[in-house]
């Protein structure tokens, strides 16, 4: 059992992400969420939502695809190996730069230290064109001293381990452990699942390490993304798979942050045995959400079918004369669907990035949600969106609007006066984000 670490209520937040090289965006772009100097007196309660806005076009998807991209490497060390996924990289990744950059800054408390980690992910098309990944590093300071410096704990470059803050031996291990291994697979899902090679009793740098490891892995599976596409089932098992490990080797994880790893979706429709009473109590939480938006909701039926160690489950929903699959629902409730298990993530601990929240839902109820994440969600809420009517509540907290231009440079919302900046956005007055269109500009593009 590990004991370098032990937590009481740890917390994860992430600071910022920088990302280049997805979709339309060639050059670095970055997302601040917190805006002060963080130090031991770190409070993120106003800093814990983002709404980007911008034109059609502009990048906003790209910046959550990033996010997603990062995600998906990190947890599955297979990723890279597999066809489809190369296929999809060479769909998202821009066709000009060929080459992904993916930044970020969290920080993580533990007991009453807060460390702040930087992690850097790059991945660039190869001779025989694939992307492989050709730079990884990841650093630690301390986050109760804003005049601290980072250490870096590992870096890799073309494929080769540069550094990694171990002593001879323990280095020479952890070589020959990602010897050939470096351009398909992250360092840290490497180093994670090669531990127990290690004599854990008496390697005290390499029990540090993997610390470090597994503090940045965390961070990719709490991450939450919602691109409108249904989850992959296969990402909970490599969850379910880590958290375990997790629980097994060491107390530094604290219980909140295991059960946003180990949350099942409801959009699942594979649900292991062993875990069907907490998919039950899933859907009943789902239930009591969807009631608010449908008040003669009875209640919502798992048809269930068995398969080996798995249910096959689909849901219907009853509205006491009649039951309804939630397939044929209406548009916006089978959205607030897909959309619970963000929702329940960013109202605990989890870092959610939701890609166009606004689409099929109601103005009111919109804005009703965001503003029960200003003041009483615990996690962190990212999302983009064209509506507007969000900006009065999100206005309230700091930095919690981004512009992002059609050059792809990001613009916080500080307050101006009296103005507002639904009426600034509207009227072309964000710099480089020009509404200046008018009726008469259609004339003559439909053929008439």
């Amino acid at each position: 059992m590990l004991k370098e670490v032990t937590v009481m209520d740890n917390m994860y937040y992430l600071l910022n992400v920088t990302v280049a090289g997805v979709k339309c965006i060639e050059e670095e772009i970055r997302l601040d969420f917190y805006k002060k100097i963080v130090n031991q007196k770190f409070d993120a309660d106003k800093y814990r939502i983002k709404a980007i806005y911008g034109e059609n076009g502009s990048g906003k998807s790209a910046i959550i695809t990033a996010v997603k991209i990062f995600q998906d490497i990190i947890c599955n060390s297979q990723y890279l190996s597999e066809s489809k996924n190369q296929k999809l990289l060479d769909e998202l990744i821009n066709k000009k730069t060929q080459h992904y950059k993916f930044k970020c800054e969290f920080l993580c408390r533990l007991e009453k230290d807060n460390i702040i980690f930087a992690y850097e992910l790059q991945l660039k098309k190869n001779e025989s064109g694939l992307y492989e990944i050709v730079y990884e590093k990841l650093s630690e300071r301390s986050g109760n001293y804003s005049n601290s410096r980072y250490k870096s704990i590992y870096e890799v470059s073309n494929g080769k381990l540069i550094f990694v803050n171990a002593q001879n031996e323990n280095y020479s291990m952890i070589e020959k452990m990602t010897y050939n291994l470096l351009g398909k697979s992250s360092f840290l899902n490497i180093y994670f699942f090669n531990f127990n090679n290690f004599n854990k009793d008496t390697v005290t740098d390499s029990t540090r390490i993997y610390v470090r490891v597994c503090i940045c892995m965390v961070l990719a599976f709490i991450i939450k993304v919602y691109l409108d596409e249904e989850d992959k089932h296969e990402l909970y098992f490599i969850k379910k798979v880590f958290s375990e490990r997790i629980k097994n080797d060491n107390n530094y994880i604290s219980e909140n942050v295991l059960e946003i790893m180990d949350s099942l979706s409801v959009t699942d429709s594979i649900i292991p045995k062993n875990n069907f009473d907490i998919y039950v109590e899933k859907i009943n939480n789902l239930t009591a959400f969807l009631r608010i938006f449908k008040h003669d909701l009875k209640s919502i039926e798992i048809d269930k079918k068995d398969d080996g160690d798995n249910y096959r489950c689909d849901l219907n929903l009853n509205y006491g004369d009649y039951l309804i699959n939630k397939e044929f629902e209406s548009t916006g409730i089978k959205k607030l669907i897909k959309l619970y298990d963000c929702f329940d993530a960013a109202s605990k601990y989890g870092i959610v990035f939701i890609d166009e929240m606004d689409s099929n839902l109601n103005d009111v109820y919109l804005c009703k949600i965001i503003e029960y994440f200003m003041y009483y969600g615990k996690g962190q809420l990212c999302f983009t969106t064209h509506n507007l009517d969000p900006m009065s509540v999100l206005k309230e907290n700091k930095y919690s609007i981004d512009f992002l231009s059609s050059d792809n440079k990001l613009v916080s919302w500080v307050s101006k006066g009296n103005a507002t900046p639904d009426n600034y956005f509207k009227n072309g007055m964000i710099e480089n984000i020009p509404f200046n269109i008018d009726a008469t500009d259609f004339i003559g593009v439909f053929g008439e």
